[in-house]
This record gives C-alpha cells, structure tokens and sequence, in this order.
C-alpha cells in the first residue's frame, strides 16, 4: 500500500511539475505574443482584469476549499452522510455564487471605466476578456465540490493533465486567431472557457466513480453545514482578499498609481513568480492528502514534524528556482521582451528574492485550513493586506518611488507576516515549541545564497550572449544547484518527514 501511494505522490509531482512548465511557458510565450501584436499595454489589461475577477470571487473560493477540508476530513473519520451534507451544501452555494458573481460581473463590464485604466482602443475587448474570465472562474468553482475525489484517491495528476490541456489550447487558438487577422485581447480566455466546461464535466464523472457516496442529492442541503462552510470560508476569504492586496493586486495598484506602460512591465516580471507559486502548488497539492490522514487521525506531533518537512523540501526548491531569476533574470528580460526590458534586474530582485523565505509559510496556512484555526491568520493577513496598500501608496506616491515603492511594500510586508507571525501562531495551537521552525528559513536562505553564487559563478565562465549561451547556463546552474541542496539536504536529514 505504501509503494502505491509513494508512486501516486511521485506521479503528482512529475505531472504537477510539467503542468507547471507548461503554464510559465504559455504565460511566457502569450506576453510576448500579444505584445508583438497588440503593443506592451495589452498584458497588463490581461493581468489586471484577472486580479479583479479574482477579487470578486474570493469569498466563493474560500467557501469551495473549505468545502474539500469538511469533505475529506469527514470521510477520513468515516462520517460518509455528513461528508454528503457537506458536498451537497457546498454545491447549492457554488451554483449561487456563479450566479450572483454573472450579475454583478455585466453590471462591472458596462462601468469598466470606474474600476481601471483602459485605453479607447481596447475597451470593447477588455469587456468581452471580463466576461470570459468571469465564466472561466464560475466553472472552476462549480468543478471544486468534485475535486475532493482526486484528492481522496491521490490521483492529482489526472487534474494537472488536464490543466495542461487548458494552456496548449490558449496558445493554440491564439495562434489561430491572430494568423487570421483577427487581433483581440480574449483569445486565450475563449479557449479556457470551453476546456473548463470540458473539466467539469470530467469532475462529475470521475467522482461519481470513485466515490459514488456523493452523489448530487440536494435533499442532503443542510443549513446548518451551509454555516459551517461559510463560518470557515469568510476566514479564508478575509485571508485570500488580504493575499491579493499582498500580491495580484499589486498589478491594479501599479495601473492606477504609476500608469499603464510600466503595468505591461511589472505585469511581465511578475510572470517569474508563476514558477514559484507552480512549485508551491505542487509539493502542497501533493502532501495535502497526508496532512488530512494525519488530522483525521489525531496525530498532531506527527501532523507537526511533517508540516516541517513540507516546508522545508518547499523552500530548497525554491530557492533555486528565486536564486536563477536573481541572476539570470535581466538576461531574460532582454532576451524574451527585447532589449527595452533589460534594466529592470532591481525590480525583479525585490519581487523575488523573498519567495524561499516566505511562499513555505502557505504550507503552515494549509495546516491551519486543516485545523480549521483560521479566523486569526485570516485577521494578521487582511491587516497586512492594507498595510500594504498604504505602503505602496506611500512609496509610490509621497516618496515618489514608482513601482519600486509598490515591490518594496509588498516584501516588507509578507516578511512580516510570513517569517515573523505565522510561526508564532503555528506553534500556539499544536502547543509544540522547537527550533525546528526556523530549518526552513534557513533551508531557504542557504538554499538561494548557493544558488546565485553558483550562478554568478556560471553566469561569468560562460556569458549568455546569445540565447543558446543563456540555456546553456541555466541547465548548468539548475543542475548543480539541485545536485548539491539535495546532497546537503540528505546529509542534514532535511528530507526525512
């Protein structure tokens, strides 16, 4: 039993990892398709409408994983009617959601103007691109109640093939369109549309194969499940509103402080984080299963060490991952943007130098969702949300600091946060205080000073002076970087959970 759920946790991270790979090269390759077509701008109208919709349906989405939690948990203690109630209830709740959110969404796009910056030239296709995206999301909403089957079996890699599916069809009707003269902003969004609904239908047939038990029977609503699912879910929306002030947000502040030309770059640095957050995914994702077993068997010292290890295997790799853009990123830049996109190497610092040190805390936010310890967490967060909307007005504005200001609030604030208070917090509630907390900073730090020194070190033997040259480096540095974190790792017993 063990080798078979070993191999379906490498099969998770094999697929979770290509997926992730095909996501930063379809993201990668659609700026700079859209920017050779439509000009530097039209990204960044892209990126800010998605942080909009996002906006819009956060309280829906911390409804949908609080959902999966009372789901799994519940079938976990072997409770199968009321992981029923709950799947039923929170289905009712989504089909709401997507209704309402379809509402407000045509009353936003005919008022666009009153929510950003958009130039007369694309206004008509950013309303069509909201429309889209706000169908898109509605339909990841409905397929989550579903999803607590793959995650039950541990057969996640089905899910991630069909998230690549989604991106190949972005380019590939992208491709279509535009080599038919026809240059339009929703290109990509078209083509998610149509795979959602191919994925939701897929959802409903595989759950209803591997657990048939939760069958679509409304008569099993219940309200006070409802409240639960809400009680829980408002938490983690007040959290996931706050993550996007930290974060996605940045994109719309940056639109509306410092204007639109200089949205379309950061909007282009910020796709770096995207292989981070693809890593994040991935290793949380696939340890999620383990960390549900360990709570619904009330093994909290277990549940403990193995958080630990999570974190830290989720730091090493992204410290190599942070330390490569560090040194490689500006060649990137030139490379990929052209040359009017090179000089911006202090910017793509400030947004990625903190990622090994701070994206492993999600993986203690996943334990408190677990737990369902989330009220405090949501609280610390939506604080530095708006603390880091006034910081970034303060730099950016008072003191004149432009989108570095905006960069700057952001990692000073998520530091805070992330490095200082959920720490504290995570060792409240399990009542368990060691020095094992501070491994993964540490594994982290360590991890991305040895990347780029590796780097810097490559990055002289052998100049990237052609694109050749520059890949070249990157699978050099990549390789010895991942060969010695993993034998220090061995060495120190970063790795045993």
């Amino acid at each position: 039993m063990k080798k078979k759920e070993t191999k379906k946790f490498k099969l998770n991270i094999v697929f979770g990892v290509l997926n992730g790979i095909t996501s930063a090269l379809q993201s990668f390759w659609l700026i700079l398709y859209v920017k050779a077509n439509l000009g530097s701008e039209a990204f960044g109208y892209i990126s800010v409408v998605n942080s909009i919709v996002s906006t819009l349906l956060v309280i829906s989405s911390a409804v949908a994983s609080m959902g999966t939690r009372y789901i799994l948990v519940n079938i976990g203690k072997n409770n199968n009617r009321e992981a029923k109630k709950y799947f039923n209830s929170e289905l009712i709740a989504m089909i709401v959601s997507g209704v309402t959110i379809s509402v407000i969404g045509i009353i936003i796009t005919f008022n666009l103007n009153a929510f950003m910056n958009i130039g007369s030239d694309f206004y008509g296709e950013v309303q069509v691109l909201f429309m889209m995206t706000i169908f898109s999301f509605s339909l990841q909403l409905l397929s989550s109640p579903f999803s607590a089957s793959f995650f039950h079996t541990n057969e996640l890699y089905l899910t991630y093939v069909m998230y690549t599916l989604d991106y190949v069809s972005r380019v590939v009707v992208t491709i279509i369109l535009f080599s038919n003269k026809f240059f339009v902003l929703w290109s990509a969004a078209v083509a998610s549309d149509f795979v959602y609904l191919c994925i939701l239908l897929f959802y409903l047939y595989y759950s209803y194969q591997k657990l048939p038990g939760l069958s679509i029977d409304f008569s099993y609503f219940d309200f006070s499940h409802l409240f639960d699912l809400l009680k829980s879910g408002i938490w983690i929306a007040i959290s996931s509103a706050g993550n996007m002030l930290l974060s996605s947000l940045n994109i719309y502040f940056s639109n509306i402080l410092c204007g639109v030309l200089i949205t379309g770059v950061y909007a282009a640095i910020m796709q770096f984080n995207i292989i981070s957050v693809m890593i994040l995914t991935v290793l949380v994702n696939s340890l999620f299963p383990k960390m549900i077993r360990l709570y619904s068997g009330d093994k909290t010292a277990q549940l403990y060490n193995y958080t630990i290890y999570s974190m830290s295997l989720t730091a090493l790799a992204l410290s190599i991952i942070s330390g490569g853009i560090i040194v490689y990123g500006n060649d990137f830049m030139g490379f990929w943007m052209g040359n009017d996109f090179r000089g911006y190497g202090v910017l793509i610092f400030l947004t990625v130098v903190h990622l090994p040190l701070t994206l492993p805390s999600q993986v203690l936010n996943q334990s408190f969702s677990i737990m369902n310890k989330v009220r405090i967490p949501a609280i610390a967060t939506i604080f530095s949300g708006i603390l880091n909307l006034a910081m970034a007005v303060y730099f950016a504005k008072t003191l004149g600091m432009g989108i570095y200001g905006i960069a700057i609030s952001s990692f000073l604030v998520q530091i805070l946060r992330d490095i200082v208070f959920y720490p504290i917090y995570f060792s409240n509630i399990t009542s368990v205080y060691s020095y094992k907390l501070m491994i993964p900073l540490i594994s982290g730090l360590l991890g991305m000073l040895g990347t780029v020194f590796i780097a810097k070190v490559i990055h002289t033997l052998i100049f990237p002076s052609s694109l050749i040259l520059f890949g070249i480096d990157i699978v050099i540095t990549g390789s010895l970087s991942f060969t010695v974190i993993l034998l220090i790792g061995k060495k120190y017993g970063v790795y045993n959970d």
